[in-house]
């Protein structure tokens, strides 16, 4: 089974993998730069580049994965969970078998962003705020695209029992 978990930043997605990967999961964050899947891009050409500073205009960049990298990670017979926000992500729904939304109270919501430690890229105040306007816009379109909405609001361990039940029936 391959599974997509997916959410607008500061929602919990790094925990949950975590979580999946602390139970003996294969369980990949596509945020990890180690993993060689995700890179920074011109929206209109593809073409890789540096991290800009300060805020990130997402109509002009894209975080996109690799498919290669991707077909790559998922050549298994093991259960296999990726995490992530990708620019590109519709068009690599078809690579798995289930599709997670991760949803939470956008009160929670601004909770998490503002008390996180802030990362060197993407994050800070602008694109904060930004999250937390296109939250409820971001969770619409990812049920409407067969995504199951699994409650992220409790601790950690909860949520992942949800998905464990979730790809067990």
């Amino acid at each position: 089974m391959k599974v997509f978990i997916t959410a607008s930043a500061g929602v919990g997605k790094s925990a949950v993998i975590n979580e999946l990967a602390r139970r003996g999961y294969t369980a990949f964050d596509a945020d990890d730069r180690d993993l060689n899947l995700t890179r920074l891009e011109i929206k209109e050409t593809g073409e890789p580049v540096e991290w800009p500073a300060g805020f990130v205009d997402w109509k002009r960049y894209a975080w996109n994965a690799s498919e290669e990298r991707l077909q790559e990670l998922l050549v298994t017979d093991e259960t296999v969970f990726l995490a992530g926000i990708l620019g590109n992500q519709e068009s690599l729904y078809h690579y798995f078998d289930k599709l997670i939304a991760l949803a939470i109270d956008p009160a929670e919501h601004k909770r998490r962003l503002t008390s996180r430690p802030q990362r060197e890229f993407g994050d800070g105040d602008l694109n904060n705020q930004r999250r937390l306007e296109k939250y409820s816009e971001h969770l619409a379109k990812f049920i409407a695209s067969g995504f199951i909405a699994v409650d992220n609001s409790g601790p950690v361990v909860q949520t992942v029992d949800q998905i464990q039940h979730l790809i067990d029936n």
